[in-house]
């Protein structure tokens, strides 16, 4: 080849990557990732239609061009061409993967209940214990790994799954007892003296299956699965803070739970197949939670 071409070549290339007009083009149009090949090879000319000028510079021996197919950036050098990568969409956006993952997503903040309450194994005087004030039982849980995979020509479908952190919290209507384990049951312990608050609380680690649909732009409907794990549980009552471990609550709960929410904020509510406690270790009941859940 002759020397002077390729200097002619060389000193070209060297003037495009000095260019900060031609370098802001460049890294624009080229979406190419680290696995993407580089390759040079000489430029047909009589093709030269079928390739479209993305921008030159102030020389004749220099030019960027898009591939015929559309998925190609060239750098054309003295009649060579050099292939940089794949191209970004013709919006200029680069295509997203239909996998991604999620770290600190799905956030509920709500309210529980304990429905279907049934004191049957225990004496009349002391039903009603496990009453609860709604108002006052919050819900906090938050996916705080997990992974998406889109799905759908338009890719409005989602299926999604992760690791699911959650507290409840139960407080009882009568704040003069608490709750403890005596011979195998969970019964009522009244206190010396009013306590300004007593509850149960319940802490679970899961695995949530989610299934989301959004039939139009930013409105998410979604149907959940709750696969809870308890990590602990704790009758509590204050002043002054006791906490106490408490047994009797079933180590695995399934539910199932759906939500709706536009532009990432919506309303969520979740039920609980499974009973709170094992059989014959407490009352008869499963849990019902509702709030706002976010999507972050």
């Amino acid at each position: 080849m002759d020397r002077r071409l390729i200097f002619t070549a060389l000193f070209s290339l060297l003037t495009v990557l000095a260019s900060a007009r031609t370098v802001d083009s460049l890294m624009h149009a080229a979406a190419a990732g680290p696995q993407d090949s580089v390759a040079i090879r000489t430029v047909d000319r009589s093709a030269v239609d079928s390739l479209a000028l993305l921008e030159t510079v102030d020389s004749e021996l220099v030019a960027l061009r898009r591939g015929s197919g559309g998925d190609e950036v060239i750098l054309e050098v003295a009649g060579f061409g050099l292939t940089l990568g794949q191209a970004s969409g013709g919006n200029g956006k680069k295509i997203r993967p239909r996998m991604s993952a999620l770290l600190c997503n799905g956030l509920e903040l709500g309210f529980n209940a304990l429905t279907g309450l049934d004191y049957a194994a225990y004496p009349a005087a002391s039903e009603g214990f496990l009453d609860t004030r709604i108002g006052n039982s919050f819900h906090f849980s938050l996916t705080t790994i997990g992974l998406a995979v889109e799905m759908g020509r338009k890719r409005n479908f989602e299926f999604s799954t992760g690791l699911r952190y959650t507290v409840d919290n139960y407080r009882l209507t009568d704040a003069s007892v608490t709750l403890a384990r005596h011979e195998g049951m969970i019964v009522p312990v009244v206190l010396d003296e009013r306590a300004d608050k007593s509850k149960l609380r319940i802490t679970s680690l899961g695995f949530p299956l989610q299934f989301t649909v959004e039939p139009v732009r930013r409105l998410r409907i979604a149907l959940i699965g709750y696969c809870d794990f308890t990590l602990g549980s704790n009758a509590i009552y204050k002043r002054p803070k006791v906490r106490e471990a408490l047994s009797g609550v079933n180590v695995f709960r399934f539910g199932l739970g759906a939500s709706v929410a536009y532009h990432r904020v919506g309303l969520y509510i979740r039920y609980g197949v499974t009973p709170l406690f094992k059989s014959g270790e407490g009352p008869v009941c499963r849990p019902l939670s509702f709030g706002v859940s976010l999507f972050l």
